[in-house]
């Protein structure tokens, strides 16, 4: 049996994830360019902002609390010809104290 706190941290990561793909269904009909990815980062943060005033993770600050990574870093011109953006997305949960990483793919128009 699953420890109570790996419960809780998997939840919330499965939220945040089935969230996130779900908001961006617009994004699979968007060029897979600069512009897409800034306002992918942009709802993402938005939406993570918002857990965070909730109480969510852990941490003072933003900052401190959750990042999201949707960029050329993360997209390589190889997942562009793929129609693939990759958002990165890190969160603090208030138990335990560490960093969890989400890697989510997304579609988008090749070109």
């Amino acid at each position: 049996m699953s420890h109570p706190t790996n419960r809780v941290v998997g939840k919330l990561a499965r939220h945040i994830e089935e969230s996130v793909v779900s908001s961006l269904r617009w994004a699979t009909f968007e060029p897979n360019n600069e512009a897409l990815w800034a306002q992918i980062e942009a709802s993402v943060n938005a939406f993570m902002h918002t857990l965070f005033t909730q109480g969510a993770f852990q941490g003072t600050t933003p900052q401190q609390a959750y990042f999201v990574k949707c960029d050329s870093s993360t997209t390589t011109a190889a997942d562009m010809a793929n129609g693939i953006v990759n958002i990165v997305i890190g969160f603090a949960p208030l138990k335990p104290a560490e960093f969890v990483i989400l890697n989510i793919k997304q579609t988008a128009l090749v070109g």
